[in-house]
């Protein structure tokens, strides 16, 4: 597919600025998130700056919080959605058209850069590979390591709306009613278990 022009700032942030986002955000700069900031850097520029985008990841790891770090398009907003598909590619498009760009890491295209086809492949342990070369890696490759295409949304791009909401009659807390007569834990579909023994008094 197609490759823009590269350049020196990523999501309109100065290469280290962009770096010190993910670290202030992440704990670390996070490989993940700094190939995820140029997949979105160039889906954005595809899609317009001046478009107002909704979001589609397919994976949950260090992609979605490329996206949540450099689009309005949050988890919590709900112009995020997540598939756990463990593919590293992202969708953004107009929430309004329906049609936007799908932005993928190309693997005969990373393949010219073997520390970035070694680290996406899992090929070598992570202690032999790195940090800082990594990094320069991913950066260099930038987005001729991707491929991209238009295209248009037929499913998954419904926003999620809020419906009625109960009071549950076991823990006296607000729950959804489509749940049931009892919220999820009450039912014992819950991931925790009440620990008594070291409540404060």
């Amino acid at each position: 597919m197609n490759d823009l022009t590269h350049h020196t700032s990523i999501c309109g942030k100065k290469i280290p600025d962009f770096l010190d986002t993910i670290q202030a955000f992440h704990g670390w700069k996070a490989p993940g998130i700094v190939f995820g900031g140029i997949m979105v850097d160039l889906a954005r520029e595809l899609t317009g700056l001046e478009i107002e985008t909704d979001a589609i990841v397919e994976t949950r790891h260090c992609l979605p919080d490329a996206v949540q770090l450099f689009t309005p398009c949050t988890i919590g907003n709900g112009w995020l959605k997540i598939l756990d598909w463990d593919k590293f590619a992202l969708t953004l498009y107009d929430r309004k058209a329906l049609c936007g760009y799908r932005v993928w890491i190309d693997l005969e295209k990373s393949r010219r850069f073997p520390d970035l086809y070694n680290w996406y492949m899992r090929l070598v342990d992570k202690k032999d590979l790195p940090l800082d070369s990594l990094l320069n890696t991913i950066l260099l490759a930038g987005r001729s390591s991707l491929s991209w295409r238009p295209v248009r949304m037929t499913r998954l791009y419904e926003r999620i709306k809020k419906n009625t909401i109960e009071i549950c009659p076991g823990c006296n807390e607000a729950y959804p009613a489509a749940q049931g007569r009892q919220c999820l834990a009450c039912q014992g579909r819950g991931y925790y278990e009440t620990d008594d023994s070291r409540a404060k008094t």
